[in-house]
């Protein structure tokens, strides 16, 4: 069986992975031509670390991941503490694996170098699907044809794959999201081993160390418009965010104006997609159920549909191809229903501060998956 994940990212390298240990051979079309910049941050809590350990990259998170000792919820305007919750010794005993931080890239090279060589083909972008009776055919923009028996979209909350089989499910939004970094020297303040969360009823903003604790990874949610904070001006972006958080209290302020590099993005509202597959086509990760990016959520939750997915494809004896996508679907689409309408566009605009900062810190958000004892987190 010839199975074809189209997009390198998170959710399709961990599918690829987990098919790999079971013995399932995958390719990975990824339309970059190489590697992109560090980027931003990513969190990774238990159920994820546990999940990745049994893909046989425990050692590599551990190597790159910073370990943080907890969370600490802010009031915005003077960074009063409104709630905090330990992720240190503790924790790790309890839950049975720590809780990381690590730059998004990191995890992608932990993931990359754990698959054979020539598993990612990079350099084609799938821009059309055919589905035939007992197979699919990919067009990629340099006219390249690539034939699956299944074919499974990981290729984010733009999904072409999905613009193609579920048409009209997306439309921009008018909130932003700004991620950046900064190295630590440049704000000793906000060095050590916390994350620091400062909501508001209608934005956020958030920061925590990686590369070992020599950098600090930001990120912001707002409303906006397309305009000037698109700008390719390095300045600019980090004049227009400071404009956008004036008021707030120093720690804020000082983090943006230290700012080395600044990323802007437009998330989409996505109408629920009703069928995560059709025929020989499934969806995972963005491409199935995008989020906000409120902390650990997306990285949870691609990583749980891999898990499952390989799984799955692994044991389809005696079933067709179609029965086991729908029975992923199904699966996953219960799962990660409360997370999607917990974590959308909609937790904005509509949460007073304390309210926020509960939803940051309940259980859901520590564990990345419903409700799980401590026997479960093993």
């Amino acid at each position: 069986m010839r199975i074809v994940i189209v997009g390198a990212g998170i959710a399709g390298l961990t599918l690829a992975l987990a098919l790999h240990r079971h013995g399932v051979g995958s390719v990975v079309l990824e339309q970059a031509h190489r590697p992109g910049p560090p980027g931003t941050g990513v969190q990774v809590p238990p159920p994820v670390v546990h999940r990745l350990r049994g893909l046989g990259v425990g050692e590599a998170l551990d190597r790159r991941g910073v370990r943080p000792t907890g969370v600490d919820i802010l009031e915005w305007r003077d960074s009063s503490p409104l709630e905090s919750m330990p992720l240190g010794a503790d924790y790790e005993r309890r839950f049975g694996a720590p809780y990381y931080t690590m730059l998004r890239s990191e995890l992608h090279e932990t993931l990359l170098e754990a698959l054979p060589e020539g598993t990612v083909q990079t350099g084609n972008y799938v821009t059309d699907v055919l589905e035939g009776t007992d197979a699919v055919t990919l067009w990629c923009a340099d006219g390249t044809r690539v034939h699956a028996d299944v074919v499974i979209a990981a290729d984010g909350a733009h999904s072409t794959v999905r613009e193609a089989v579920f048409p009209g499910h997306s439309r921009p939004s008018e909130l932003r999201i700004c991620r950046g970094r900064t190295s630590v020297p440049r704000v000793p303040e906000l060095g050590g081993a916390r994350i620091r969360v400062w909501p508001r009823a209608d934005r956020y903003f958030t920061c925590y160390p990686v590369e070992g604790g020599r950098t600090v990874s930001f990120g912001a949610i707002l409303p906006g418009r397309p305009g000037r904070l698109e700008s390719w001006a390095p300045r600019q972006r980090v004049d227009d965010l400071l404009d956008a958080f004036a008021g707030w209290n120093g720690q804020v302020t000082e983090v943006i104006s230290a700012a080395e590099w600044i990323g802007v993005w437009t998330p989409h509202r996505h109408t629920p997609v009703r069928a995560w597959c059709r025929g020989r086509i499934a969806l995972m990760g963005d491409a199935a159920h995008p989020m906000l990016p409120f902390l650990p959520q997306g990285v949870g939750q691609s990583v749980e549909d891999a898990v499952v997915l390989a799984d799955l494809l692994r044991e389809s004896t005696g079933r067709t191809v179609e029965e086991t996508l729908e029975r992923y679907a199904e699966t996953r689409r219960e799962q990660v229903g409360p997370f999607q309408e917990e974590f959308s566009l909609e937790l904005l605009g509509s949460l007073s501060e304390l309210r926020a900062a509960g939803a940051l810190t309940g259980q859901p958000w520590a564990r990345g998956r419903p409700p799980m004892t401590e026997t479960d987190s093993r």
